[in-house]
């Protein structure tokens, strides 16, 4: 299968080092200064799946230097990047081409499919960690729950297209499986996003601190039961029958793995990089908005966000 990583940061070069090494011709679309030794060297990949060297990646720095008309297309990008870069990928994708979305936060899906249409589009939910040690060599750090992959729609005509796709990414070495209603998933992962990783972002605090304190717990339960109210209003189909039900397995499952963690938008403040707040809380209260539901506390926090990537950025 012909393949094009489109965002070949920690978590794209991961999947197309394990799907180029599975046999499929993989190009990897990224910066120079990862993908440049790549070219050179080839890739290693090591951590909890294995360490394994990659020399079959054809590398590119410049949308120009993809191909055309791919039979699978991964996005990787950050979020406020995709409308952009999907419009200059376009000669990439083919009448034949699935292209699927493996970003952060809400909105992606729906921005791949008005470009490209809901019939080439997919999207998965990632949930494992992987970091660029130095130029050219990848480890996967931790791995919560397969790969989830699904329509844009439960009835969409290309489910089995995806269904199949998950299937060659799981047969490649990552756990991957189907599901028709990968919204939830999305939602899900949000939601957990949307409560710790900017507070934590703003605090400057890991995950564990900010569950620990009654301050903040009373925070990200406004958060979470603002998320939650929108997704039920959206008709998103969401494991959890309520916010409470959602918050005890919150605060007894999901928090205590990830206690040390360092929020990433902490990282994007201080390195002066552009964060993902539009596609997390700024979506959540576009879409409360549409659907008039207040979420007073998630726009306090996206505000707070904007203000401290202007001011620090």
């Amino acid at each position: 299968m012909r393949i094009a990583v489109i965002g070949a940061g920690a978590l794209g070069t991961v999947f197309g080092g394990f799907l180029a090494r599975a046999g499929h011709d993989v190009d990897l679309l990224g910066r120079p200064w990862h993908l440049d030794r790549v070219a050179q060297e080839g890739l290693l990949i090591e951590g909890i799946w294995g360490e394994h060297r990659v020399s079959n990646c054809r590398v590119c720095t410049d949308l120009d230097q993809l191909s055309e008309g791919y039979d699978l297309v991964l996005f990787s990008v950050k979020s406020f990047d995709t409308a952009a870069v999907a419009l200059q990928a376009k000669r990439a994708v083919g009448e034949g081409t699935l292209v699927l979305s493996l970003q952060n936060g809400l909105g992606n899906i729906e921005t791949l499919a008005e470009i490209f249409g809901p019939t080439r589009c997919g999207a998965g939910r990632v949930i494992f960690g992987a970091e660029i040690i130095e130029p050219g060599r990848v480890r996967v750090t931790v791995c919560a729950d397969d790969v989830v992959l699904g329509p844009v729609s439960p009835d969409a005509p290309n489910s089995e297209r995806i269904r199949t796709v998950a299937e060659l990414i799981r047969s490649a070495g990552i756990p991957c499986r189907y599901e028709s209603e990968v919204q939830a998933y999305l939602w899900a992962k949000a939601i957990y996003n949307c409560a710790l990783n900017p507070l934590g972002a703003l605090l400057g605090v890991n995950y564990g601190a900010l569950a620990d304190r009654p301050e903040t717990r009373a925070v990200i339960n406004a958060v979470i039961r603002e998320v939650f109210a929108v997704a039920v209003a959206r008709d998103v189909l969401l494991p959890w029958k309520t916010a409470d039900e959602y918050l005890n397995s919150f605060y007894g499952q999901l928090v205590p793995p990830t206690r040390e963690h360092r929020p990433s938008m902490l990282q994007d403040l201080e390195r002066g990089r552009r964060t993902e707040i539009e596609a997390l809380n700024g979506r959540v209260v576009g879409y409360g908005r549409e659907a008039s539901v207040s979420t007073p506390v998630n726009e306090t926090i996206a505000n707070l966000i904007r203000f401290r990537g202007q001011t620090h950025g």
